[in-house]
């Protein structure tokens, strides 16, 4: 009975480790907890806005269609945004 706890503990640890959410919230503490110590901010690149590999394809198409459209409305309106 004692190894089906451990082999399960081992598999439960095993998926733990390899999901990025897991690790996205392990960083923030870290960088929080950096922050309250040391009284400094980290750097984060994904912070900085950069290429953004990881983000769907799709919401960045959308949001450029509707800025798109909106543009040409205005454009036939005769007004501008600044």
């Amino acid at each position: 009975m004692q190894w089906r706890i451990l082999v399960l503990e081992a598999w439960l640890v095993q998926k733990l480790l390899g999901s990025s959410t897991f690790h996205r919230v392990v960083r923030r503490v870290h960088k929080k907890v950096h922050e309250v110590k040391q009284g400094e901010k980290l750097y984060d690149p994904s912070e900085m806005g950069g290429t953004q590999i990881d983000k769907p394809a799709g919401t960045d198409v959308q949001k450029f269609i509707r800025y798109y459209m909106e543009e040409l409305k205005d454009q036939f309106r005769g007004s501008t945004k600044k």
